[in-house]
């Protein structure tokens, strides 16, 4: 997916995810995480560009990766004496996300006569 940063953007977002992951240098996985966070959060907001406003959700979201991990948090699944623990959704993206939302329209565009 070609998304669109504002103008250096994309540096903007890793120096503030840094920042509020409290890493003073960026791990090796830090622009490929950015690149996962900004494809989802494009998705959620059906956007192909990425405004500078949008920057701080996403620095937010990247930061969590970067110090969490990008693995799934999990609540517990049993089965036999097998456990396994998925967490419950992050809404948060959302939240985050929320003012940037736009809405699709239908495939073949609106046949309004």
């Amino acid at each position: 997916m070609n998304i669109r940063f504002a103008e250096d953007g994309r540096q903007r977002v890793l120096e503030q995810a840094a920042a509020l992951a409290g890493l003073e240098e960026l791990p090796q996985e830090a622009e490929a995480l950015l690149e996962a966070v900004a494809c989802g959060a494009a998705a959620i907001c059906n956007r192909r560009d990425l405004p500078r406003e949008m920057e701080w959700p996403l620095a937010v979201l990247l930061s969590r990766a970067l110090r969490d991990g990008a693995e799934r948090p999990v609540t517990a699944v049993k089965r036999g004496d097998t456990q396994i623990t998925y967490g419950p959704e992050d809404l948060s993206a959302k939240v985050l996300l929320g003012p940037f939302i736009r809405l699709g329209t239908p495939k073949g565009g609106c046949r309004c006569e």
